[in-house]
């Protein structure tokens, strides 16, 4: 059911050790880099114009989309839900403006700018992540959230447009992470 590891170095994909992806997960582009520990569920699309980093312990869920092409950066210990959707590049179609890519570029206004998430960020089930958002470390967005503002460290943020629900828990994250990391390293040992 998954990619073998030399079917994704024939994708041209960067990975480390025990990296399970889906056989429906789509690429575009060959500017991926993915961590150790990471799931990437069915029927989800990267594309990889910008580079697009995943680091260790990262989940992805069925359906999800990743478009890069500005550039996406998912850091350790991230999960998206299903159906979540992180966009790098935006097309203004308010000020007359054509969109698709179908379209050459001098008819068309588009926003580039990359997206990263922090460490411990969460996004739930069918969120939208818009280009040049930053997710703090801990932020976690409730389900069918429209993120298109940074959001702070361990803000908890839902809807559309979000607004500030709570706070995670800082320390017994930062402590269950540590105790993870400890105990991963003594398995090593």
């Amino acid at each position: 059911m998954n990619y073998t590891e030399k079917e994704l170095s024939d994708m041209g994909i960067r990975f480390g050790d025990n990296v399970k992806i889906h056989r429906t997960v789509l690429f575009f582009g060959h500017n991926v880099t993915i961590g150790l520990n990471v799931r990437i569920d069915c029927y989800s699309v990267i594309t990889s114009d910008g580079p697009v980093i995943l680091g260790d312990n990262i989940h992805i869920g069925a359906g999800s989309h990743v478009f890069g092409t500005a550039g996406v950066t998912i850091h350790n210990f991230c999960n998206l839900s299903s159906r979540c959707s992180i966009f790098s590049t935006s097309d203004d179609y308010s000020q007359g403006y054509m969109t698709n890519p179908t379209v050459p570029e001098e008819f068309k206004c588009v926003t580039y700018s990359p997206v990263v998430l922090e460490k411990h960020v969460i996004v739930g089930c069918g969120s939208i992540i818009m280009p040049g958002v930053t997710l703090g470390t801990g932020a976690a967005i409730g389900a069918l959230s429209f993120v298109n503002k940074d959001v702070s460290e361990f803000h908890i943020v839902g809807g559309t447009p979000i607004k500030t629900l709570g706070l995670r828990n800082k320390d017994r994250l930062m402590e269950m992470e540590r105790l993870f990391v400890a105990d991963q390293v003594g398995c090593r040992l």
